[in-house]
C-alpha cells in the first residue's frame, strides 16, 4: 500500500534529518569535492532504508540505483496509482457505511480515526493562501464530528443533542471525550 508506505518511511527518514536526500534537497557533491564521501554514505543509508522498508521482492528491484532519491521517485512512479481514486473510494465507501454498532465509543471514534488519517495521505498541502488551509481544517472537522455523531448508537441519542445543541460545536476530541464520559 504505497501511501501508508511512503507516509511512514518519510516520518522515519525525516524523524532521523535526512529527508533531504528523498526530496534531492541533499544533492550530490562533485566527486572530488572533500564532502563527497560523507554524502554517499548518508545518501547509502538511506537507500538501505528505504530498501530494507519494502518486501524482500520489491526492494531487490532497486538495489542498483545510484541514489535514495532515485529510488524515492521510481517507487512512487510503480506503485502509486498518481492519485489512488480506487484507494480513496474505498476509505469513502467505509466511511460513510461506518457506525457504531457492537463497539465501544473508544474503538468506534478510533476506527474512524484511522480511515480519516489514511484519506488525509490524499489531500493536497500546497495551498496558495495559508487562511485557505484553516477554513479547510475548519470544514472538516465539523464534517468529521458529524460523522462521529450521526453513526453514534441510539442510546447515545440525549449526548448527540446536547452536543449539537452547543454553539460553537465542540472540538472532535471534545466531542469523542463528551460521549465517552456518558457511555460510562
Amino acid at each position: 500500500n504505497y501511501p501508508q508506505w511512503s507516509q511512514s518511511v518519510m516520518m522515519f527518514i525525516g524523524g532521523k534529518g535526512k529527508d533531504d536526500y528523498l526530496t534531492g534537497a541533499a544533492a550530490p557533491p562533485p566527486k572530488g569535492d572533500p564532502k563527497f564521501k560523507s554524502w554517499r554514505a548518508e545518501n547509502n543509508m538511506v537507500m538501505s532504508w528505504l530498501i530494507n522498508s519494502m518486501d524482500t521482492e520489491i526492494g531487490q528491484n532497486f538495489l542498483f540505483y545510484g541514489s535514495a532519491k532515485e529510488i524515492w521517485d521510481a517507487a512512487k512512479e510503480t506503485y502509486s496509482d498518481n492519485e489512488n481514486t480506487v484507494e480513496f473510494f474505498e476509505i469513502k465507501c467505509v466511511l460513510h457505511d461506518i457506525r457504531q454498532g457492537d463497539l465501544t465509543v473508544t474503538q468506534y471514534y478510533n476506527t474512524l480515526s484511522r480511515y480519516w488519517q489514511q484519506l488525509d495521505i490524499f489531500k493536497e498541502s500546497d495551498w496558495e493562501c495559508p487562511g485557505d488551509h484553516l477554513k479547510y481544517k475548519k470544514i472538516m472537522e465539523k464534517e468529521r464530528i458529524v460523522k462521529f455523531l450521526v453513526g453514534l448508537n441510539k442510546n447515545l441519542d440525549e449526548v448527540r443533542g446536547r452536543i449539537f445543541g452547543t454553539k460553537p460545536l465542540p472540538s472532535l476530541w471534545e466531542a469523542f471525550s463528551e460521549v465517552r464520559r456518558e457511555e460510562s
